[in-house]
């Protein structure tokens, strides 16, 4: 009996030691110039604070005028690597930086993005993160973005 309460209890340590390491991030944002950004991502972490984000990604780029608000949509999605800077009691400080591919009014694009990520843990493993993004896009010519994104990290 003591064997299979000992094992009971490793179970629930590795299951809770590993619940932090998986998440799902929903961000939403402003980009200049004149655009609405929302990313949806899967973020694995890695020791020491690293990490790996696969995301997809929806805009819009709007322009002036009747009727021309969802004419400058684009959608992309890619892989981010974000390298921890410094760790805080509740939070970290990342650098953020990858490829990304895309479309945007039907003219397919490559970029780069980088940027930086505050996040702050809550007590039940919910993360609040400050996003600062920078894209730069070939092919087409929508081709800087940069601004701030709000969001939520929620673990799995």
């Amino acid at each position: 009996m003591k064997k299979i309460l000992f094992a009971i209890i490793c179970a629930v340590a590795a299951i809770t030691a590993t619940a932090q390491e998986n998440k799902i991030a929903v961000n939403a944002g402003f980009l200049f110039p004149s655009t609405l950004n929302a990313t949806v991502g899967y973020e694995r972490s890695f020791t020491y604070g690293n990490a790996v984000e696969v995301y997809g990604e929806i805009g819009n780029h709007w322009k002036s005028g009747e009727g021309q608000f969802w004419k400058g949509y684009y959608w992309d999605g890619g892989i981010i690597y974000k390298h921890r800077l410094h760790r805080y009691k509740n939070g970290s400080f990342r650098v953020r930086f990858g490829p990304q591919f895309g479309a945007v009014e039907r003219k397919f694009f490559i970029g780069i993005e980088g940027g930086f990520e505050y996040n702050y843990v809550f007590q039940n493993g919910c993360e609040f993160s400050i996003i600062q993004k920078n894209n730069v896009n070939f092919l087409h010519g929508d081709t800087f973005r940069n601004g701030l994104m709000l969001g939520f990290k929620i673990p799995f």
